[in-house]
């Protein structure tokens, strides 16, 4: 069960003098006070002690160690949301904290993640800077409650939650800059009280104002500290739609009724608020945040949801499972799954029957396509949709290699069985099938005009097919590996090292022909070089077709090898005169050459032995 902390925090070690760099006075900044001790200064006003966790991957990643936490998700300090400055400067200050949070980001061994700040005060500005942080690898943003007397049902906000799900983009609010300080300047009051009734503004503002009316149902947006007060006086406010029409807002159903539409996270400090907080939510609203390392954090962890008295079920939603949802992250590439290498399986939610629907993730599904063409052009949703098809056929084809690579080294472990023969050849069918509507989908694409894609294909850089990772392994798996492709996945941590293992497990041509050794078929000197091999390894595969009678099982493996070989080449072919058709012989959006490029790879094949076979064939 992966465990994902959505709410923290993180203060930069280094930090620019902001009033320096502005000419205005107290910005917020850093001041390191001893070895592991830092304050955060309000110009010469403390606000805030804190400690390395705040700006020191490895202590944070020890302590998450220590409370079992296998993902993090890092935000801003509210305090450098700089809505109340102008708004080049409040660009400026995002735009170096989410540059910052990157750089720890990538010292995080794959388990930290972070939300970027945008300029909220300037709506063009913040969804100019969400899409440049989506793109640099952020999973969505952070933002205030307010902007100045803006609450979040103010149109130009409305519009940004609209950029936001169209980019795909999660998005947690924080309360900040609250009201009534005046009247709260002792005891953290402002924190205690006042945290809690901004967030529940947020949220009425959101509902009576008619925001979730206006916005899609793919926004994904939680609101921290449980919701602030909200849950805990829902009642109050569903009696007050019920029986004062002013109360009704501009929404079109009751406040109960938008529960669906926003998560909360868990950071309410006492377990019978949680068990409430569940209880109005819903178990798939409501999610781990702890707002570490922060003295009013939780101080343990995840501590409060595994010392409730919830159900195991629960307590893996509220842990980790509703997380992955909200983040958009895949399943089956959790966290929990690369630490402890168990795959993670969704179990029926609680109270759920499974149905067509929920088995096949359908919701999800439909919300994975995220054109980037403003307005948005209608191909490109086919162009999306085309490719995520691909991708989903290459997960199968992989899924099915390794099964026939599996049956070919235990066929070699015992020449006499052939029921693994049998079952290799079976799924090998099954892949070339697979291969041959890889290669009719192009006849799909060729429905888009060369003008439709280019209205759309600026939009793609520095994106491209070439940087498919599955398809980069799917050669690997099959035998065509090259170590220097490999510089090309180094930007995706996770997609590198898999193909590193991919590099240094056996191959299918691997398995093929160590089978044919054990069968006695494949006798090569030790010392030959590798012409004489590969010579050796095309006389095997004569071998069994000079013999049909006794290696019928063999040859049929032999065949769907081939074909499936033969579709690929198609598919490079096929791909090629898409290209061409669609640009020309321009440069490919990754950079590669284009068609020419492409025209190189049709010499390669998987098998090439099979082939030089039946030239010996002839002879």
């Amino acid at each position: 069960m992966p465990v994902i902390d959505i709410h923290s925090h993180f203060f930069p070690r280094a930090w620019p003098d902001l009033a320096a760099r502005y000419g205005t006075p107290n910005w917020p900044g850093i001041k390191h006070t001893e070895p592991g001790e830092a304050d955060i200064m309000i110009g010469d006003r403390l606000f805030r002690h804190i400690y390395s966790a705040c700006w020191d991957p490895q202590k944070r990643l020890e302590e998450m160690d220590r409370d079992g936490i296998e993902m993090q998700v890092l935000s801003a300090t509210p305090v450098l949301f700089a809505y109340d400055r102008p708004a080049e400067h409040a660009l400026d200050c995002a735009q170096l904290f989410n540059d910052a949070a990157l750089e720890l980001y990538a010292q995080g061994k794959g388990r930290l993640k972070s939300l970027c700040q945008v300029p909220l005060q300037d709506v063009d500005a913040a969804c100019k800077e969400l899409s440049r942080c989506m793109r640099a690898g952020h999973l969505g943003v952070q933002i205030g409650n307010h902007v100045g007397e803006k609450n979040l049902d103010d149109p130009g906000i409305v519009t940004f939650l609209h950029h936001c799900a169209a980019e795909g983009a999660a998005v947690l609010v924080h309360p900040w800059d609250m009201f009534g300080q005046s009247r709260m300047p002792k005891y953290m009051m402002p924190w205690t009280v006042g945290m809690p009734a901004e967030t529940q503004l947020g949220i009425v503002a959101m509902i009576l104002g008619g925001a979730f009316d206006k916005l899609p149902r793919s926004l994904r947006i939680c609101f921290a500290h449980g919701g602030g007060s909200f849950a805990f006086l829902l009642g109050r406010l569903q009696n007050a739609w019920q029986h004062h029409p002013v109360a009704h807002g501009v929404c079109e159903l009751a406040p109960k009724d938008y529960l669906n539409r926003f998560y909360v996270d868990s950071a309410v400090f006492d377990t019978r608020a949680l068990n409430y907080l569940v209880e109005t939510m819903g178990t798939e609203r409501v999610m781990l945040g702890s707002d570490y390392p922060f003295p009013l954090g939780e101080h343990r962890v995840g501590e409060l949801i595994r010392s409730s008295d919830l159900s195991q079920r629960t307590k893996s939603r509220l842990l980790g499972e509703n997380a992955e949802e909200f983040l958009n992250l895949p399943r089956n590439a959790a966290i929990g799954s690369a630490l402890t290498g168990e795959p993670s399986q969704p179990a029926p939610r609680e109270g759920h029957q499974l149905t067509y629907s929920s088995y096949l993730r359908v919701p999800e599904l439909l919300q994975l396509q995220h054109p980037q063409s403003r307005p948005q052009h209608h191909d490109e949703l086919l162009f999306i949709i085309v490719h995520q098809t691909y991708e989903l056929w290459f997960k199968e084809l992989l899924h099915d290699l390794d099964a026939v690579v599996a049956n070919l080294q235990d066929a070699g472990k015992n020449p006499e069985s052939r029921d693994e023969v049998y079952e290799a050849a079976r799924l090998l069918r099954r892949c070339t099938e697979i291969t041959r509507v890889l290669v009719e989908q192009f006849t799909i694409l060729e429905t888009m005009l060369p003008t439709h894609f280019l209205a759309f294909r600026g939009k793609l850089e520095p994106a491209s097919g070439f940087q498919s990772e599955q398809f980069r392994e799917l050669e690997f798996l099959c035998g065509l590996k090259d170590e220097k492709m490999l510089r090309y996945h180094r930007p995706t941590p996770e997609a590198h090292a898999q193909l590193e293992r991919r590099l240094k497990e056996p191959s299918l041509h691997d398995a093929f022909f160590e089978a044919l050794r054990a069968m006695g078929k494949l006798r090569v000197d030790k010392n030959a070089g590798e012409r004489e091999r590969f010579d050796a390894r095309a006389r095997a595969v004569l071998s069994l077709y000079r013999d049909e009678h006794s290696n019928r099982d063999w040859i049929d493996v032999c065949e769907r090898l081939t074909e499936f070989d033969e579709l690929v080449v198609g598919w490079r072919l096929r791909h090629i005169q898409l290209v061409e058709r669609v640009i020309g012989t321009r440069m490919g959006t990754g950079g590669s050459a284009g068609s020419s490029y492409l025209k190189l790879t049709l010499d390669k094949k998987f098998f090439p032995e099979l082939w030089e076979a039946r030239t010996l064939l002839t002879e």
